[in-house]
């Protein structure tokens, strides 16, 4: 009987510490850095499923910085014909929780066929800067700052799958693309100013931003599956627009699995909790 009591008291206290919403902290000063990932300045296989991949080295720094992602990729040999245009938005993270590095992918369709591509990139964020003609007397301004980074990649030779431990593995590359951007101080954001809705509680005072010299982020095998494994479940979603060659029965069974062991989780627990409300 005790025992049954603890188990039910130490189970309520876990059920309230992981549903509980705890307001995130996240610190004032350091450097975001954001970086493309993949792909580089290099030639690929075409495949049915091209991630574009960003990484956030010190993403504590994303909810103060609310930086965004916009892309556009054109054939390199038709300049007029866009094949893919859109944006990462900022990053939803869990400041407590995040691991160094953030991954975030785009997943890209078009790139199943041989063909040389132009891809140009514009890293965008917020911040506030002390402005003496500031409106309605505010001391600081709310403006938008970008750097962008532009180069050609190939897809040529026989369909396979992208390996991105693989792609990523080597740190010198010809064409870097990414930002590092050094945040020292902060301000109250101005509630007079137009871009207020931009910017959170807390606004980034006057940032410095340096380009990427370097491809020094590489994926590791966990990474990287997480992203596979991603992909493949968005473009197993639709049978109309499944491509060929991707395995998308081995992802019914994992989730599958995933369901069963779920399922006999709820069991145990709707059981223990019977149990308790007859024996009390």
């Amino acid at each position: 009987m005790r025992c049954l009591l603890s188990l039910a008291c130490w189970f309520f206290v876990l059920c309230i510490s992981s549903g509980a919403a705890e307001e995130q902290q996240h610190d004032s000063t350091g450097t975001l850095e954001i970086d493309l990932v993949f792909p580089r300045n290099e030639t690929y296989s075409p495949t049915p499923m091209f991630p574009l991949v960003f990484s956030y080295r010190n993403p504590q720094l994303i909810p103060l910085l609310r930086p965004f992602i916009l892309y556009q990729i054109w054939d390199y040999n038709d300049m007029g014909k866009s094949i893919s245009n859109s944006y990462v938005e900022i990053p939803s993270i869990n400041v407590s929780t995040v691991n160094d590095t953030h991954f975030e992918y785009h997943l890209l369709r078009k790139f199943d066929q041989e063909g040389k591509w132009f891809l140009v990139i514009n890293f965008m964020w917020y911040n506030c800067f002390e402005d003496p003609h500031g409106i309605s007397g505010n001391k600081y301004t709310i403006r938008e700052n970008d750097t962008s980074a532009s180069f050609v990649f190939t897809t040529k030779g026989p369909s396979k799958h992208i390996d991105l431990v693989a792609a990523t593995s080597n740190k010198n590359c010809s064409s870097p693309a990414g930002v590092a951007i050094k945040l020292q101080d902060t301000v109250k954001t101005p509630q007079s100013d137009d871009l207020k809705a931009e910017v959170g509680e807390l606004c980034p005072l006057d940032p410095t931003a340096t380009e990427a010299d370097k491809c020094d982020v590489t994926m590791d095998l966990s990474s990287a599956s997480s992203i596979s494994a991603g992909m493949t479940s968005e473009v197993c979603r639709y049978n109309l627009t499944r491509p060929e060659g991707v395995d998308c029965e081995s992802l019914k069974e994992k989730e599958s699995v995933g369901m069963r062991i779920v399922f006999g989780g709820t069991t145990c627990l709707a059981f223990i909790l019977g149990a308790l409300g007859y024996i009390l």
